[in-house]
């Protein structure tokens, strides 16, 4: 994986660029679906992505050489060498957050993230493109990397505000459970 410091100016705006693109083209796509079939549709859609992400997590998680070694996979390597691989393109792209990690439990306060930012550009209820991604895509794909790990997206799981409805950050935990 190249550096970050490697990257061009313009490589950046690339990135930036893309993933505009693909969170308005993905919020197009289940704008459209649940304005014809409603929150059903999004539920289904929540299943398909925890699904995915399962997959997706185990599909990572053997590409590392951690197959059958899923306990080794805390909350420390699951973010370092998984989660920060493969939203990457979200983080070079402005993604902003306050972090802290203890042991077994990672807290964050999302500040800003760009695809939000082009979720709402096109569709007035954003706050299910959360749902779909963070809460469902998320803890599926840390499940497919170790069972014992819990994603808690809260502006979801506890209608907590989250940026979706105005707050000021939304908050996400990820949990080792023993």
């Amino acid at each position: 994986m190249t550096d970050d410091n490697s990257l061009s100016p313009e490589a950046i705006e690339f990135i930036k660029e893309s993933v505009w693109k693909n969170g308005r083209l993905m919020a197009i796509m289940v704008k459209s679906v649940y304005e014809k079939w409603g929150r059903e549709a999004i539920d289904v859609l929540c299943k398909s992505f925890y699904d995915f992400g399962i997959e997706e997590g185990k599909r990572y998680k053997c590409m590392a050489g951690y197959a059958g070694r899923e306990n080794e996979i805390d909350v420390a390597v699951a973010l370092k060498d998984f989660y920060a691989k493969y939203h990457k393109d979200t983080i070079l792209a402005g993604l902003c957050a306050e972090r802290t990690l203890c042991a077994g439990k990672y807290n964050c306060h999302v500040l800003k993230c760009p695809v939000f930012d082009a979720w709402k550009s096109v569709w007035d209820k954003p706050w299910l493109m959360c749902e779909i991604l963070s809460k469902s895509f998320d803890a599926g794909f840390m499940y497919g990397l170790n069972p014992k790990l819990e994603w808690v997206s809260y502006p979801e799981k506890d209608n907590e505000k989250g940026l979706a409805r105005g707050a000021k950050y939304c908050n996400v935990e990820l949990i080792l459970n023993e």
